[in-house]
């Protein structure tokens, strides 16, 4: 049985568009080709992502360090820091003792873990 050369092109249309949406959505869930935007004083220091739709930012602006819940329908601010005051938590945990220098989390999204492994 011999295909026509009508449906088969109709065919390789639909496969092709196919595999450009399925690339398309593995893109915007996975976060790839996402390419930071830096400014002088603004710049995206750590991000987590929740789920699909829901992330969790760490933004440095200036000498602020604020803490964004941002879901699909709004941003929404969670903590609002001066950097120093971070810096002066981390040098104050090493300062205690070797052993709690090295439970201290070095970054937010272990931080993060560890507050949702206690729970």
């Amino acid at each position: 049985m011999e295909v026509s050369p009508l449906i088969s092109a109709i065919l390789s249309f639909i496969f092709v568009i196919g595999l450009l949406l399925l690339t398309l959505w593995f893109m915007r869930t996975k976060g790839i080709g996402v390419t930071p935007r830096t400014g002088d004083d603004l710049y995206v220091v750590q991000t987590l992502r929740l789920g699909t739709k829901h992330n969790l930012s760490v933004v440095k602006y200036g000498s602020r360090t604020l803490l964004l819940g941002i879901s699909g329908q709004q941003i929404s601010l969670l903590d609002n820091q001066a950097s120093a005051d971070i810096s002066t938590f981390e040098s104050a945990a090493a300062e205690q003792s070797p052993a709690a220098a090295e439970q201290v989390p070095t970054s937010f999204a272990e931080h993060f873990k560890s507050l949702l492994v206690k729970r």
